[in-house]
This record gives structure tokens, sequence and C-alpha cells, in this order.
């Protein structure tokens, strides 16, 4: 094989690895809606259910361990929610900054291309 097809074939490889991210960029973007929807629904639901004295006093004296496991369960959705949250914002901001990078890619492989063609032709 010569040095020109192993330069081809690693720009190959390295371009359909580029065009899978891209196109599984999609389901991330699913992942990152629903956490922009259900995070803040879940924080608001255990939030009241928490701050309403009545609820947590009446389960933890009438039912003391369903009450306890109740606020536990409660503790570990606000935490494991806030995390998803945090994680979905952070890959917003990641995948904005992919867009104009992989457009700026397309943009450069047309015209290296391009130019390739051009180069053989001659």
């Amino acid at each position: 094989m010569s040095e020109k097809d192993k330069r081809d074939s690693i720009f190959e490889v390295l371009d359909e690895l580029i065009f899978h991210l891209n196109t599984t960029k999609n389901m991330f973007n699913i992942l990152i809606i629903s956490a922009f929807i259900l995070t803040p629904l879940t924080l608001i639901f255990t939030f009241i259910l928490t701050l309403n004295p009545r609820f947590v006093r009446l389960l933890i004296v009438r039912e003391p361990d369903i009450g306890i496991t109740l606020l536990i369960y409660i503790i570990i959705t606000i935490i494991l929610s806030s995390i998803w949250l945090f994680i979905g914002i952070k890959e917003q901001r990641f995948f904005n900054k992919w867009n104009v990078r992989f457009n700026r890619f397309i943009s450069l492989k047309k015209q290296i291309d391009k130019e390739l063609e051009e180069e053989d032709s001659s």
C-alpha cells in the first residue's frame, strides 16, 4: 500500500467517524430535551412534597418506615435530577459548538476534495 493510499484510508476512517458522531447527535438532543423538561418537573414536584409540612409530618408520625423511605427517595430524586439537569446544560453547550465545528469541517472537506480533484486531473 502506498503512502497516499494509507493517508486516504485514514482520512476516510476519520470522516466516517465524524459523520457517525453527527448522526448520533440527534439522539443526544432528545436526551438533552428530556433533561430540560423532566428535570424541572421532578424538582418542582419533590419540592412541593417536601415543603408541605403537614404531608411530611403525617407520613413520619403515622407510618415512620414509609415516611423515612419516601424522604430518602425524595432526596435521591433531587440529587439525580440536579445532576441530570447539569449534564443536559453541559451537553447542550457542547453540541452548539459541535454544530459550528461540523459545518466548518464540511466546508473544509469540500474545499480539500476540490483541490485534490484539481491536482489529480492536472
